[in-house]
């Protein structure tokens, strides 16, 4: 197994190391990040819409919902690989350009087949800007600041999709679902001109390399990204099923109204983006990433036993809440920073976050039906907090072995 170099020793070209970050050509590709966080987030504010329209049953609807997550589950290594080969910024454009494709697809489809077809190209494109985009970004930044501009990538999901469900309900009420995939489509095109205008300050990432599978089997033999991309599955496992079901939640057990669950759902999503801000600070500020994300899922696991206990008042249960989306918001930060450092060329960066996105997905791919099936089975919503439980369990155990890892690699620099 080879020695992974850390951050400052990798290049953005083949000339020199960049002395300044680029930031402009930082937030283009954050800005990208936030679009296709959008296709994920305009859907479920909008699936009542298509289901009257097209007749769509619940199963199908749902299928709708996890094009995104299948895709992820079953292609991002695949694509992370593809990105490598051809180029990180021709893959983060080709991405944009299917998300407009697949946007314009769906805002003019005449039934449920045209519909599934527009979320596959969305999807496709959402996952070769999620596995493209942090070689991108380490092209642009110097050596110094990369834990920054990662973790500030990291907001790129919660961002996006709490935004697009907050401001869904108006634009639904004024230019219906369709006019929703319009504006989506208007917002991507914008940023691929902000990305084509930035193309220079990427270097390298613009050009494909001769990269092998070999290569890329040996990148990802190393145990360091399995610990990182099996902790953020279990971070998305806990997200997820607090994103899905909290409303569900209070309106059958708490006896909300759905505007005021789906309100108190979008906010504590957004407290996420805070919780990726801060975890961004942390690892700027060089704190282990495998105890920022042990100590979260510590966090996690308190907050869950608070937010499922029927004995304590609904505004400690609801702080618990927001409180674990904010401490679970360090994790992507914590993560999606580590790529870098597992890369011997930025090209190697792609597939690792290819192998980190696809073990994410299967977070939510799992979760939600796993807590459908536990709260059926128990009769109570307080059987949840042992799925939750476990996760974090696990999750703490992967971020000490992520800690174990990077100390095997400053070993040998520092030797």
């Amino acid at each position: 197994m080879y020695a992974p170099q850390n951050s400052g020793n990798l290049t953005c070209d083949n000339k020199s190391v960049l002395t300044r970050t680029h930031w402009p050509a930082v937030w283009a590709v954050i800005a990208a990040g936030i679009v296709a966080a959008a296709c994920v987030g305009k859907l479920p504010p909008a699936i009542p819409l298509l289901r009257q329209e097209f007749g769509l049953s619940l199963v199908a609807a749902g299928w709708v919902n996890s094009t995104f997550n299948t895709l992820a589950v079953t292609t991002a290594i695949f694509f992370g690989a593809l990105a490598g080969r051809y180029g990180a910024l021709r893959f983060c454009g080709a991405g944009l350009v299917a998300m407009m494709l697949g946007g314009l697809l769906g805002a003019a489809a005449a039934g449920e087949t045209m519909l599934f077809a527009s979320r596959i190209l969305e999807g496709a494109g959402f996952i070769a800007i999620a596995v493209s985009a942090p070689t991108l970004i380490t092209a642009a930044s110097a050596p110094r600041e990369r834990n920054l501009t990662l973790g500030l990538w990291s907001t790129y999901l919660p961002f996006g999709a709490s935004l697009t469900m907050l401001a869904s309900p108006l634009v639904l009420a004024t230019l219906g679902w369709r006019g929703l995939w319009l504006v989506v489509v208007l917002m991507t095109l914008a940023c691929t001109a902000a990305l084509w205008r930035s193309r220079r300050a990427y270097g390298k990432a613009r050009r494909g390399t001769a990269i092998t599978l070999a290569s890329m089997a040996q990148a990802l033999r190393q145990p360091g990204p399995w610990w990182l991309a099996l902790g953020f599955g279990c971070y998305t496992l806990i997200f997820y099923a607090i994103m899905v079901w909290l409303p569900t939640f209070l309106v059958q057990e708490r006896g909300a109204s759905v505007s005021a669950a789906a309100l108190l759902t979008a906010f504590v999503v957004a407290v996420n983006v805070g919780g990726n801000l801060f975890g961004t600070w942390l690892v700027h500020r060089a704190a282990p990433r495998g105890h920022v994300i042990s100590l979260a899922f510590l966090v996690a696991a308190a907050c869950a036993c608070a937010i499922f206990s029927s004995a304590l008042p609904d505004w400690l249960r609801s702080l618990s809440c927001v409180l674990l989306m904010f401490a679970g918001g360090t994790i992507p930060a914590a993560v999606l920073s580590g790529s870098q450092i597992y890369a011997r060329d930025a090209s190697e960066i792609s597939g690792i976050q290819g192998l980190i996105v696809q073990v994410a997905q299967l977070g939510p791919f799992f979760g939600p039906p796993l807590i459908a099936m536990v709260v059926a089975h128990a009769g109570n919503w307080e059987a949840a907090r042992w799925v939750l439980l476990a996760a974090a369990a696990l999750g703490t155990l992967f971020g000490q072995l992520a800690v174990r890892t990077e100390r095997a690699l400053v070993r040998p620099a520092a030797d």
